[in-house]
């Protein structure tokens, strides 16, 4: 039988940073790493990229209304049909794994263990290859773990033998997210997830930290990645997702976000940038880099800032995804290896935007204190 393992496991012993293999059935994935979303893969097309799109495992995110998921609960069609939907998405990468992630809004969620029955039920019709069991807005520790204990038994009664992955939101109070959390584990989960929800929750990722430093083997991943750190009232420059890996995190997927309410324009697409591990807007590019793009990535190679923002403005967006995707994962490599040299501190320090967030972390730190 398959297990779901975290192997070959190294630590930087002064971040706690860890890198290491993913191992599932045939599959091989290194962390620190960066999944794609099938929206993302959805960009490939748009922009009619030709080559291999990196990704070992597919977050298959999905805008959940109330509606929508009323007509999943209750519409066996429908539920069928979205199953369906779900498998071409995720399976266009055959060697790829995969697992879904609802992104519920409004007053969506999944209270109830009849309720979570058909959610599973329709991550079985899909295929997916991690199962999912997500803490929905609102439900408290003790009613998340009657949820976890269900999703266990479904499993056996499925007879399938594959990895349940909680996902687990932030909490009001520290305690709180660190009883749901232990709980969990000392059930034996092997993999945990972490709802970010687009912010970036301090006390509950030096918990997940913590987690991680007492047994390094654990993967855990972050949902819904933004671009950019919102840290002590204010949105710093540097690259949220770049900086998860010094908080036991070890992979991410970015922010999946419903259409903006007003038309979206080409100046407010955001840009990673390799160098300084900052995120730019157009212009803000422009005045940092002029109209230099200093990747090699498809979307990049031996063009300029003008070329990129050619088209259809769903087309840069499109582009922007992709050059995040290449280049945060490049970067991610070299961050790997540096655990491998215990050098992680300096290597994030090279960058300006980290620079700064960890600056402003020790400073708060030092003020509580």
């Amino acid at each position: 039988m398959p297990e779901f393992a975290k192997r070959n496991v190294d630590i930087d012993e002064k971040t706690g940073a860890t890198a290491g293999l993913l191992t599932y059935s045939n599959a091989k994935i290194p962390v620190p790493n960066k999944f794609a979303t099938t929206a993302e893969l959805n960009a490939t097309r748009l922009v009619g990229l030709k080559q291999e799109f990196p990704t070992e495992l597919v977050i298959a995110g999905k805008l959940i209304y109330p509606e929508t998921l009323k007509r999943i609960l209750k519409e066996e069609d429908f539920l069928k049909a979205f199953a369906r939907r779900l498998a071409r998405e995720t399976k266009a990468h055959e060697d790829s794994l995969s697992l879904l992630f609802l992104v519920l809004k409004g007053e969506a969620a999944v209270s109830e263990s009849s309720d979570l029955r058909t959610v599973l039920d329709l991550q079985y019709f899909a295929g997916t290859d991690v199962v999912t069991v997500q803490q929905s807005p609102g439900v408290s520790p003790t009613e998340f773990l009657v949820l976890h204990r269900f999703a266990e038994r479904w499993l056996d009664n499925r007879g399938l033998d594959k990895p349940l992955m909680p996902v687990l939101s932030p909490m009001e109070t520290k305690d709180d997210f660190e009883k749901m959390l232990n709980a969990v584990l000392k059930r034996g989960a092997k993999l945990i997830g972490f709802d970010m929800r687009g912010g970036f929750y301090y006390q509950a990722l030096r918990s997940l930290e913590e987690a991680k430093r007492k047994n390094p083997e654990l993967w855990i991943h972050a949902f819904q990645i933004p671009p950019k750190i919102r840290f002590a009232h204010s949105l710093l420059r540097c690259s949220e997702g770049m900086m998860l890996p010094l908080y036991g995190v070890d992979s991410y997927n970015r922010w999946v976000v419903p259409p903006p309410p007003v038309p979206l324009t080409k100046d407010k697409i955001n840009m990673f940038d390799s160098v300084n591990w900052g995120v730019f807007k157009r212009k803000e590019w422009n005045h940092e880099y002029g109209a230099t793009l200093h990747c090699t990535c498809p979307m990049c190679n031996k063009q300029r800032l003008p070329t990129f923002f050619l088209g259809q403005v769903l087309t840069v967006l499109g582009r922007s995804k992709i050059h995040d995707h290449y280049a945060q994962r490049e970067q991610l490599l070299g961050l790997a290896r540096s655990v491998k040299r215990g050098t992680v501190r300096t290597f994030v320090s090279q960058r300006k935007y980290p620079k700064d967030f960890l600056q402003q972390v020790s400073k708060s730190e030092a003020e509580v204190t």
